[in-house]
């Protein structure tokens, strides 16, 4: 994958993945339908607003933008990890098709390969101009 490609993708995905996330928020809110507690309500909201936020500074090379995106890759495995560990319960999923342990190893995978891709040396350089 030649560098400004990955950059593209990965920037468009968390972009995507924050957009996605906010737009069924909203559109369970506007159903009348929150499964969520409020507090986890708005830990997922500051999230994906996080993800659309870092998505875009990806897209323009910010170089604060690659380092929070590293540190919440790790941040994110760490937590898949523990969770596979039993030493943390995560409360009020999302409801989907895709069982919690496909979705968290899908997560595991996806960060793995950011914390991969944004560490190599042709990736710094791209931050750096």
């Amino acid at each position: 994958m030649k560098p400004k490609q990955g950059i593209l993708l990965f920037g468009l995905i968390e972009i995507g993945i924050g957009t996605v996330t906010l737009a069924a928020i909203g559109r369970n809110i506007l159903a009348g339908f929150l499964p969520k507690p409020p507090n986890v309500l708005a830990f997922v909201v500051i999230s994906s607003l996080i993800s659309i936020c870092l998505g875009g500074g990806i897209l323009l090379r910010r170089p604060y933008a690659r380092k929070f995106l590293l540190f919440f890759a790790g941040w994110v495995i760490l937590s898949k990890v523990l969770v596979f560990a039993g030493i943390i319960i995560l409360c009020c999923e999302l409801e989907t098709t895709i069982t919690a342990d496909v979705k968290n190893i899908i997560s595991i995978f996806y960060h793995a390969l950011v914390i991969v891709y944004f560490h190599s040396r042709p990736i710094k350089a791209e931050f750096k101009k």
